[in-house]
C-alpha cells in the first residue's frame, strides 16, 4: 500500500512538471531581445530593450487594446538629430505599410521637450500585451506581411521614405510656441542695429568638436574650410538682399574668429551656451539654410525649407536624398 502511495505521488509530480512547463512554453513564451538586458515578455519588457539607458517601467492601470496586427519602432541611438531621424524613420514606415507605430518613451521624452503635438505614440497603451519576438523582422525590404512586426535598428535613416512626405513630418514636427519665440528674439538682436528692412535669415550650422575625428574615421575626410562658408553665403548674398547669416555652432568661439570680420554675422551662444531645442528652432525660423554635416543640421534646413547649401564629403551623405528637395544644392 505504501508503495501504491508513492507512485500516485510521484505522477502527480511529473505531472505538475509537465503543466508547469507547458504553462512557460506555450503561454508565456520567454525571449531574450537583448543580451544582458533581461528577458522580454511583455511590450513593456520590449520597451526597456530598444533604450540605451534603463528606463523606470510605468504601472498598467488598466488593461488597452494589443495590436492586431504587426508594429514598427525602432532601437534608439545617437542623439537629437539622430532621434528625430528614428521618430519620423517609424511615422514613414507605419504610413507606408500599415502597420502600427510606437517608440520608446526614451525618444518621446526628448522630443516632447521641443515639440508640440507629435503623434506616433509610446508603449504604454499596450504594454501589457505579449511580444512574439519571432515575428519581427529589421527592415522593409524583409517585411512580407501584415502580422509581421518590423524594428528599425538605431541610427536608422529612412529618407526616401520620409521626404516623400516632407511638408507632413515638417508639420509632425512642429516646434513649440516657448522656443519659436525666444528664436525670434535672437533674430531681432542680430538685427537691431540694421537699418534695413525686409531681412532674409540664412541659417548656419557649423559642426565641429566630435565630428571632426569622425569624419576623419569614417569618411577619411577634413573638415569643411572657410571657402565652402563663403562660398555658400556669396551665394546667398547674389540671390537675396538684406541677407543676414544666423550661425548655430557647437564651436562658437571659433566661428567668431573666423566670421567676425563679416558684418552681417550673427553666431549664438557666444556668451552663454543655448540648448540643442533651441539651437534648432533657430536654424527652423530662418529662411534658409547652410550646413556642412549631420543629422541636426540637416533637420534645422527640413525645417527651415527654402534653398539649402551644404558640404557634400561623400556620395553617402545629404547627397543622395538631396534630389527629392530641389532646392538643395552642393558647392
Amino acid at each position: 500500500m505504501p508503495n501504491t502511495n508513492h507512485n500516485l505521488l510521484f505522477k502527480a509530480i511529473i505531472l505538475a512538471l509537465c503543466v508547469i512547463s507547458f504553462v512557460h512554453v506555450f503561454l508565456f513564451p520567454l525571449y531574450d531581445i537583448n543580451a544582458g538586458r533581461g528577458t522580454v515578455r511583455t511590450y513593456m519588457d520590449f520597451e526597456q530593450s530598444l533604450c540605451t539607458n534603463n528606463i523606470k517601467k510605468r504601472r498598467i492601470w488598466r488593461l488597452g487594446r494589443c495590436p492586431q496586427y504587426g508594429i514598427v519602432t525602432v532601437m534608439q541611438g545617437g542623439r537629437l538629430g539622430n532621434q528625430m531621424w528614428e521618430y519620423a524613420s517609424v511615422w514613414a514606415l507605419a504610413r507606408r505599410t500599415g502597420l502600427e507605430p510606437y517608440v520608446p518613451r526614451c525618444i518621446r521624452i526628448k522630443l516632447d521637450q521641443i515639440f508640440e503635438q507629435l503623434s506616433v505614440p509610446m508603449f504604454d497603451e499596450i504594454g501589457q500585451c505579449q511580444v512574439e519576438i519571432s515575428n519581427f523582422v529589421k527592415s522593409l525590404e524583409a517585411w512580407n506581411y501584415t502580422n509581421q512586426s518590423i524594428i528599425l535598428q538605431k541610427y536608422s535613416f529612412q529618407h526616401e521614405l520620409v521626404l516623400t512626405w516632407v511638408q507632413d513630418i515638417v508639420q509632425e514636427f512642429t516646434i513649440k510656441r516657448k522656443l519659436v519665440e525666444k528664436s525670434q528674439q535672437i533674430l531681432h538682436i542680430a538685427i537691431k542695429s540694421s537699418t534695413a528692412k525686409n531681412h532674409t535669415f540664412v541659417g548656419v550650422h557649423v559642426r565641429r568638436t566630435d565630428y571632426i575625428g569622425y569624419l576623419m574615421w569614417k569618411y577619411n575626410a577634413k573638415p569643411a574650410d572657410m571657402r565652402f562658408y563663403m562660398s555658400a553665403m556669396n551665394f546667398f548674398e547674389r540671390k537675396y538682399r538684406n541677407v543676414v547669416f544666423i550661425v548655430v555652432s557647437d564651436d562658437p568661439v571659433w566661428c567668431w574668429k573666423k566670421f567676425g570680420i563679416k558684418k552681417n554675422i550673427y553666431v549664438t551662444s557666444k556668451h552663454h551656451k543655448n540648448s540643442p531645442a533651441l539651437d534648432l528652432a533657430i536654424l527652423a525660423s530662418c529662411n534658409h539654410s547652410i550646413y556642412d554635416y549631420g543629422t541636426f543640421g540637416q533637420w534645422g534646413a527640413i525645417l527651415a525649407g527654402g534653398d539649402t547649401i551644404f558640404h557634400k564629403i561623400s556620395h553617402n551623405t545629404s547627397g543622395n536624398f538631396s534630389p527629392m528637395l530641389k532646392n538643395w544644392h552642393t558647392i
